[in-house]
């Protein structure tokens, strides 16, 4: 090897040397302490958190079978979305409760000439809570969290068509929620 890149090799084995206990703020979870500021790389969710129970959603409004697929669209997408594991409420770490407070459907729009109903606008009223069973320590609680979608009668689209969609969007959102707090965890009202 030449004398040149024997010495630029050298400089920079030295280099290395000292930039890597000064580190740049970043760790891998595990590795060592988290940082008190700054970026830190690890899971969205928590760690020390396996498992979930859900229930059957309750329903307090008269739309019935709505709770059937929301439940099942929220176990659906903890599944797939998250790391962890649906099993039944004895072997769960948490446990996932929530309760339709209402579902509304009222029109948007009419046709200017035979004032039928145009657009329709669905929307589907939760509250739920996220608490470890063990300890009873509240993770997440959400009250009046409310999803719309819209659908359009004269094009031959029906309140279920609706009722599905708002279904899935919100079970997504529900599954977001289980995510890791950045802070403290927190009681939110329609968020």
């Amino acid at each position: 090897m030449p004398r040149a890149v024997a010495h630029w090799v050298m400089r920079l084995c030295v280099a290395a040397c000292f930039a890597l206990p000064a580190g740049c703020g970043y760790s891998v979870n595990g590795s060592e302490p988290a940082p008190t500021s700054g970026y830190r790389w690890g899971s969205l969710y928590r760690e020390n958190i396996h498992t979930v129970a859900v229930p059957i959603f309750t329903n307090r409004d008269f739309h019935r079978d709505v709770e059937f697929a929301l439940t099942k669209a929220v176990i659906s997408d903890i599944e797939s979305h998250t790391p962890y594991k649906v099993v039944p409420m004895e072997r769960a770490d948490t446990v996932l409760e929530g309760e339709i407070a209402s579902i509304r459907a009222g029109t948007l729009s009419l046709d200017p000439n035979s004032a039928l109903p145009q657009e329709q606008l669905y929307s589907i009223t939760v509250n739920y809570t996220w608490k470890e069973i063990r300890t009873g320590r509240i993770l997440k609680e959400v009250r009046n969290f409310e999803q719309s979608t819209t659908y359009y009668p004269t094009l031959g689209e029906a309140q279920f068509d609706a009722s599905q969609e708002g279904v899935e969007r919100l079970a997504l959102e529900i599954t977001r929620s289980l995510q890791a707090p950045w802070g403290k965890d927190e009681t939110v009202d329609g968020r």
